[in-house]
């Protein structure tokens, strides 16, 4: 939200508040997947799967809104000093590419994790079929 994110350059009180709700967000979002001790899920574990899927739908999503924007979205940007030979727009698309490749690989390795995991773990009380040798 473009608004909202210039209102937090302006002010340092709406600036910190922004980081504790981006803070907050990730512990309320990361729980069900770590389910950190005594924590119990009230729902299967291969659940957490279509949960980082649908994640990183909205994580691509906005990644290419930013690499393959014709405009800068956040006006600030625009007219910031540059740091580097880049355009605003070249910085802003490669801040999409950043957030879209690497930033993939916080939502996928978990997934794939689970799926290992939620494939190779029986169900409580069955045993794993033995493999013949």
């Amino acid at each position: 939200m473009p608004a909202l994110f210039e209102l937090t350059l302006r002010s340092d009180a709406w600036h910190h508040f922004e980081h504790a709700c981006f803070f907050a967000a990730a512990l309320l979002f990361w729980r069900p997947v770590i389910l950190a001790w005594p924590a119990r899920s009230p729902w299967p574990r291969w659940t957490m799967i279509p949960y980082l899927a649908l994640a990183e739908v909205q994580n691509g999503l906005l990644a290419a809104i930013l690499t393959f924007s014709d405009r800068v979205i956040y006006p600030t940007y625009g007219a910031a000093p540059r740091v580097w030979d880049l355009s605003a727009l070249e910085d802003q698309s490669i801040a999409g590419v950043i957030m879209w490749v690497p930033g993939s690989l916080a939502f996928l390795l978990p997934a794939l994790w689970l799926v290992v995991t939620t494939m190779t773990t029986a169900p409580r009380g069955r045993p794993l079929p033995s493999v013949p040798e």
